[in-house]
């Protein structure tokens, strides 16, 4: 009899306690397939929502010092400043990094004359510009229910949107018009206080504030907004930068960095939750090993009266092992890859779907079988060192 059918009538004469042995592995391997699911989406959920919040750089005209009357006595410096322009939008998405960038949000800032007081206008393009800044919102008109989503807004002609301080400042509401250079704008919102410099800007159709402040087709600035889970924001501003050679790029790095912490944060806890499963599990395959070969004592001994090397007891136990492990492996990815898709959203919180990564299950096999055979690797080199002599004395 070979020793791969003896390991198989092993299995086939202890199915109880081989069920339990095989039901510590697939919940080890389940929780760990699943919360690993679960984490790859919770992080793609997260970097996309992170990466939305708000600019992670923003591109500047770049300026270049010129020494135009150089002596000994006096030295004269003025600085060549290019320009941003529409036509760089497009260079922005062509780049070599252009399939990282989610939003660009060009802009033009000037100075306006309002009131007898200069006013500081932003030419934007609103669904850019408010999906990029979400916290930014309208204030609520008295007898009106509806809450206008900005990041849907088409700003009406000659209209602008004020903030708060900018409103209280001009002492106009909504609907009321304002002079801005001596040409007529009507108030078509006030954005909600939200302490920042946001707060006393006026925001305008770009085309209709580069023609208001006499720039048209130029720009002072573009917020770029990148999707950075699979790339360093450095890469993005080098890239960037070759695309844009009249810009000077600068990284704000708060943003980037406080996606990598809360992803690392989360990664983290993924990492030390699987760790404590499977050591749970480990045990569990340990006592049920030992178990089993305390009550197989006499059945050993026989085997190796007959013939049997040490080598040959090892090979049928992990041979017994090794199966349990594959078919432990497979049920446990099935059971976490679905735990996973329909549970994995209320339990995390994730509005995304969780699909089934069938990458997944060649990883869960092999973890469950290195686990099971490390586990047991104890166990059968002691089965295999009983004296043939001693074992025999076991009933």
């Amino acid at each position: 009899m070979s020793i791969f059918r003896i390991a198989l009538n092993n299995l086939m004469r202890r199915k109880i306690k081989m069920l339990f042995l095989m039901l510590g592995l697939i919940v080890g391997v389940a929780t760990v397939i699943s919360f690993v699911n679960i984490l790859k989406a919770m992080e793609l959920e997260l970097g996309d929502k992170i990466d939305e919040f708000g600019p992670n750089s923003i591109i500047l005209p770049r300026s270049e010092g010129m020494d135009i009357n150089n002596n000994t006595m006096n030295t004269d410096i003025t600085f060549d400043i290019q320009k941003l322009t529409m036509e760089d939008i497009p260079k922005i998405s062509a780049s070599t990094v252009g399939q990282y960038i989610n939003i660009i949000s060009p802009k033009l800032v000037g100075a306006v004359e309002t009131e007898q007081r200069k006013t500081i206008i932003v030419g934007i393009d609103t669904k850019k510009e408010f999906t990029q800044k979400p916290w930014l919102t309208l204030k609520q008109q008295k007898g009106t229910k509806e809450i206008q989503e900005l990041s849907f807004l088409d700003l009406p002609s000659q209209s602008v949107i004020l903030g708060s301080s900018a409103a209280k400042a001009l002492n106009v509401e909504v609907g009321e018009l304002i002079l801005l250079d001596e040409k007529e704008f009507k108030v078509f919102g006030i954005l909600n206080e939200v302490g920042s410099e946001d707060d006393g800007l006026i925001y305008g159709n770009l085309n209709e504030v580069q023609t208001l402040l006499n720039k048209p087709n130029e720009l002072s600035m573009i917020e770029v907004s990148a999707y950075c889970n699979n790339c360093p924001i450095e890469e993005i501003v080098i890239g960037l930068e070759d695309s844009l050679p009249n810009s000077s790029v600068t990284p704000l790095k708060e943003a980037a960095l406080f996606r990598e912490e809360t992803i690392g944060q989360f990664s983290k806890f993924g990492f030390a939750l699987s760790a404590m499963v499977l050591l749970i599990a480990a045990m569990v395959v340990l006592k049920t090993m030992l178990s089993s070969i305390s009550e197989r004592t006499r059945e050993i001994g026989i085997f190796r009266a007959i013939g049997f090397r040490r080598g040959h007891i090892i090979k049928i136990i992990f041979i017994e092992v090794g199966i349990i492990g594959i078919i432990s492996g497979i049920l446990g990815f099935l059971i976490g890859s679905l735990a996973a898709t329909y549970g994995g959203p209320y339990l995390a919180q994730i509005q995304n779907d969780i699909p089934i990564d069938i990458q997944l299950l060649l990883p869960a096999v092999l973890l469950s079988v290195g686990l099971a055979i490390t586990v047991s690797a104890y166990p059968a080199i002691k089965a295999a060192q009983l004296d043939p002599a001693e074992a025999l004395r076991y009933v």
